[in-house]
């Protein structure tokens, strides 16, 4: 096999990787850069499977309805569902930017019919099989082999469960596989168990609604928003939590959650025994801020602040010091209006005024990927011949290279960069 990354080399987005044997050819991912310009990948694949939703993973899938072969797009039948809502969401929000009509919903659509649901794949001489990835709701690891050959692709995984989703079972994968191809976001991070980081959530959600403050949960659509609300939800509900005005403003959010209750069987047992698990009891789901009454709790869109309620409420809460802004990702953009109300305590308005942050900023990493932990524990476990680490800064790939380089050979490619099995 021939593996030729194509993306996702030494930073996080535009996932994709080529896998080639003699008779047939597959892309893993085809996704786009969160910030920058994405590379146009190649289009000759004989399948394009797809390990979860996120557009950094998927959102180049629009590309494949320009040609005219149609495509074989492979993944999981909620990854299908969810990631035509993303790229939809993406087509109006390109649009709306730019102007120009590079893509419209027929080409989303395009790509549904271009997909097969699918567990397996059986081609020429290459076979694929999916492993539950954890991370987030459909979430694969994909295991290639050919030829009696190996290659694990991690895609974005996490070995420990959520509230709502339970994490990776690495026994199920093929051990001493020839490559593992793994995702090193959080490479160079230790965090502290997920119970722990829940605490510490619920405990500053509850000061700031001892001074009646309002709270502000940047988050993203997919997952992250139903897991954040289900969390707020189940507290308030158990009494560890007091009743509070809560809710949840996304509209593609909202379009997520219905998916959620249609294949609740993917989550914890204890969710997929309740008849709409992500129906909420207190927690609110409404379209526009005016509809917020305050002091409130607000899981909204989008999770960088870049746009949307939540940087419409970070303008009207960032100067009062009973407020709280909670950020739950460890990664934010430059230019993130959120990183700079963290770092420099300031941040620029749509209008461009430059505003004070006096609310308090606090990051709790709730995060659905694995650390430096579990990944050392995937390597430890699989024994791979050779470890490539993508979907990585180059320091946290670095960390994690320098943890597990006594384990396996290890591998921090650069982008187009071939590697042969």
């Amino acid at each position: 096999m021939k593996i030729r990354v194509l993306g996702g080399a030494r930073e996080v987005g535009g996932s994709c990787i080529a896998v080639e044997t003699e008779n047939c050819k597959v892309a893993l991912d085809y996704g786009i850069k969160l910030d920058g310009v994405t590379d146009e990948y190649p289009k000759n694949f004989d399948a394009v499977i797809i390990s979860h939703a996120h557009l950094d993973h998927s959102g180049s899938l629009l590309r494949l309805t320009k040609v005219r072969k149609k495509q074989t797009i492979v993944g999981s039948r909620i990854t299908r569902d969810i990631t035509i809502d993303l790229l939809k969401d993406m087509i109006k929000i390109q649009n709306e930017k730019a102007g120009i009509v590079a893509f419209d919903d027929q080409a989303a659509n395009t790509v549904r019919d271009s997909w097969l649901t699918a567990e397996t794949l059986s081609l020429t001489d290459m076979n694929v099989t999916m492993y539950p990835a954890g991370h987030v709701a459909g979430a694969k690891m994909l295991g290639v082999s050919s030829e009696g050959k190996t290659v694990i692709y991690t895609g974005d995984f996490c070995i420990h469960d959520t509230e709502i989703l339970e994490g990776c079972n690495i026994n199920l994968l093929p051990r001493e596989p020839e490559l593992l191809i793994s995702e090193s976001t959080y490479g160079g991070k230790v965090r502290p168990p997920r119970d722990e980081l829940t605490r510490k959530f619920l405990v500053e959600v509850s000061g700031t609604m001892k001074r009646w403050g309002n709270i502000l949960i940047p988050t993203f659509a997919f997952h992250r928003s139903q897991e954040m609300a289900k969390r707020i939800d189940r507290a308030m509900q158990e009494g560890v939590l007091p009743n509070y005005n809560a809710y949840v403003i996304s509209k593609l959010g909202s379009k997520v959650t219905t998916h959620f209750n249609a294949y609740k069987q993917l989550f914890t047992k204890e969710i997929s025994q309740q008849e709409k698990p992500f129906d909420y009891k207190y927690v609110k789901y409404i379209e526009r801020t005016s509809e917020i009454e305050e002091p409130a709790i607000v899981v909204c869109t989008s999770g960088f602040g870049h746009a949307g309620a939540s940087l419409s409420l970070l303008e009207l809460w960032a100067e009062g010091e009973e407020n709280t802004v909670i950020l739950t990702s460890g990664f934010l953009p430059a230019d993130s209006p959120l990183r700079f109300a963290k770092e420099k305590r300031w941040f620029r308005a749509v209008e461009g005024d430059k505003i004070p942050v006096h609310a308090k900023i606090v990051t709790i990493e709730l995060s659905g990927h694995a650390d430096q932990i579990e990944l050392i524990e995937l390597v430890t476990k699989l024994k791979p011949k050779k470890t490539v680490l993508v979907h990585g800064d180059l320091p946290q790939a670095d960390a994690l290279s320098e943890k597990i380089s006594q384990l396996t050979e290890v591998c921090i490619p650069e982008k187009n960069e071939t590697i042969i099995v």
